[in-house]
């Protein structure tokens, strides 16, 4: 567990204070789990696997799966506001606009234009 704590900072590129300090709790404290001298417990561990949008079967190094639904659903929110901003734009272009946009993302899709 120490390596794929120390290892979820490194990749955020957080310092042991930073991320201590994300969590509530000290350096030292943080320090002592990453070198397995102490082990979190469970409600430190559920922060650290919010925090990293990872399982904590993941942080405890019983599983590969690093996604959990939280980050997911993060992941298709972001998404949706892209999809929902993409809507309002197609909807200010003239209809000549929309039917040329239409055909230029088919094209480079190579898909059909038909429209029907």
């Amino acid at each position: 567990m120490k390596t794929r704590i120390k290892e979820l900072r490194l990749e955020k590129k957080l310092t042991q204070q930073a991320l201590a300090e994300q969590l509530g709790i000290n350096q030292a404290s943080l320090s002592k789990i990453e070198c397995g001298v102490s082990t979190p417990d469970a409600l430190l561990l559920a922060d650290l696997s919010r925090f990293f949008h990872v399982t904590t079967d993941y942080i405890l190094l019983l599983s590969e799966e690093r996604l959990t639904a939280d980050y997911l659903m993060a992941d298709n929110m972001s998404n949706l506001k892209k999809y929902q901003h993409l809507i309002t734009l197609f909807q200010k272009m003239t209809q000549k606009q929309q039917g040329d946009f239409y055909t230029f993302l088919c094209s480079m899709l190579g898909l059909s234009d038909d429209q029907s």
